[in-house]
């Protein structure tokens, strides 16, 4: 799920329910941020309602829990993630790849 939408209009909500669907489901998922630092918030939120244990973080000068069920991730981390996958250099079956 992709959510584009202004500031205001519910997209954490979305979010938070596609991560609750993909838990139920048993499948990782990732939600990722414009910013390192809303990154670092939501990992934080995140943790408060999935547990410590089932979210990490990715910014591309930390990794947190690689290979969580829910990785928080800033989108230039998603798409140098993205990238690499299409190219043949990593696939996203095999979990995040950091410089």
């Amino acid at each position: 799920v992709i959510v584009c939408a202004p500031t205001g209009a519910g997209k954490t909500v979305v979010g938070e329910m596609a991560l609750h669907i993909a838990m139920e489901r048993n499948t990782k998922a990732i939600y990722t941020t414009p910013l390192k630092a809303l990154s670092n918030q939501k990992f934080g939120e995140m943790r408060q309602i999935f547990g410590g244990d089932k979210v990490g973080l990715s910014t591309g000068d930390i990794s947190i829990r690689r290979g969580a069920d829910v990785t928080i991730m800033t989108t230039e981390v998603y798409r140098n993630m993205a990238w690499r996958a299409k190219t043949g250099a990593a696939s996203l079956a095999n979990g995040i790849e950091q410089d």
